[in-house]
């Protein structure tokens, strides 16, 4: 009785006058409850707009972070979701990550919905942080600074563009480049690419806890020795012992690329696979990602030798014993020390 009075009280015909709407819903196959329509026109931009910027390159992204970005393609409002990893061509330092958001116009209500989306969109990926009106380059934009990464996001029609970085500088610099380089009217590339910064090999041989890079004598004074591996592109190749606890325990290699054979990292990634297997004497490879690489393994049978690859800027670094349990806590020491790569 409560509902039918507030039905009532909203209709300014008061009681006894027709109901056109009600009287077509009733019955056993009542019809579906009028909407209103809506809908925010937004001018087509395709994602390669925004992977532009000077001196900015865009690789792969970790599959941890492609899993993350295409769980937002999962919302109505949604067209697309594209991630990149931002870098600096110069030295290839990891910058930030972005996300290009395709917004589905027909999806949003009206502006407020769709300031109202974006807004949740950059607290989602801002990690619950406050989000403030900014500017970048002179467009708007918002801004969301949290304790563990700083997060700008710039529209232009569709392209919702999504920079989040673990500094707030490196987030504004990434944003800013990007808007000046739409301004002049610059288009990037879908294909992914990850600059490498050249290193000599011995440059991988850091300090490394519980295990001693020792140096394989030459073969006048150690006949039998490992053998080298090979790897197309590679311009200089040094193995050394990792010596645990005294003992010979695992036999590592750096192989320096060649920038003029591998001038990204998307080139090298599908050779490090054939590279484990042939060093574990063709035993099945498996590729999974550690702290910020994707180390690729491969386990032959018990007391045999097994394997793990994984990239360092221009390096690719080879780790081979009996014992898998033993290279994994290796590779994990190891590239822990090595710092971002």
């Amino acid at each position: 009785m409560l509902l039918a009075g507030l039905l009532v009280a909203c209709t300014d015909d008061g009681p006894g006058r027709p109901d056109e709407v009600g009287d077509d819903r009733r019955g056993p196959n009542a019809g579906p409850l009028p909407t209103i329509p809506g809908g925010v026109e937004l001018t087509a931009v395709e994602p390669a707009a925004g992977l532009v910027g000077e001196g900015l390159a865009y690789g792969t992204p970790l599959p941890s972070e492609q899993l993350a970005a295409e769980a937002l393609a999962g919302s109505p409002e949604v067209a697309d979701v594209v991630a990149r990893r931002v870098l600096l061509e110069a030295d290839a330092r990891h910058l930030a990550d972005v996300v290009l958001v395709t917004l589905e116009g027909a999806e949003l209500f009206d502006e407020g919905s769709l300031a109202a989306f974006e807004r949740a969109l950059v607290v989602s990926l801002g990690g619950g942080a406050d989000v403030d009106d900014a500017e970048v380059a002179g467009r708007p934009a918002l801004v969301a600074v949290g304790e563990e990464a700083t997060v700008v996001a710039h529209r232009e029609g569709s392209l919702l563009t999504v920079v989040r970085a673990a500094a707030e500088a490196d987030a504004r610099l990434v944003a800013t480049r990007q808007v000046e380089a739409r301004a002049r009217g610059e288009v990037g590339s879908l294909d992914p690419r990850t600059p490498m910064a050249a290193l000599a090999v011995d440059a991988a041989f850091v300090e490394v806890p519980n295990v001693a890079f020792a140096p394989i004598p030459p073969p006048e004074e150690e006949p039998v020795s490992p053998s080298p591996p090979a790897l197309a592109g590679a311009a200089a190749v040094q193995g050394r012992y990792g010596v645990i606890a005294g003992e010979r325990r695992t036999v590592v290699w750096a192989l320096a690329l060649d920038p003029a054979a591998h001038p990204s990292a998307e080139s090298v990634a599908p050779l490090l696979g054939p590279l484990v297997a042939e060093r574990a004497g063709g035993a099945p490879t498996e590729a999974t990602e550690l702290i910020d690489r994707i180390v690729v393994s491969a386990d032959a049978p018990v007391g045999e030798r097994s394997a793990r690859a994984f990239r360092h800027q221009g390096l690719v670094l080879l780790a081979e014993g009996v014992r898998p349990d033993q290279l994994d806590a290796l590779v994990t020491a190891w590239i822990t020390a090595l710092g971002p790569g």
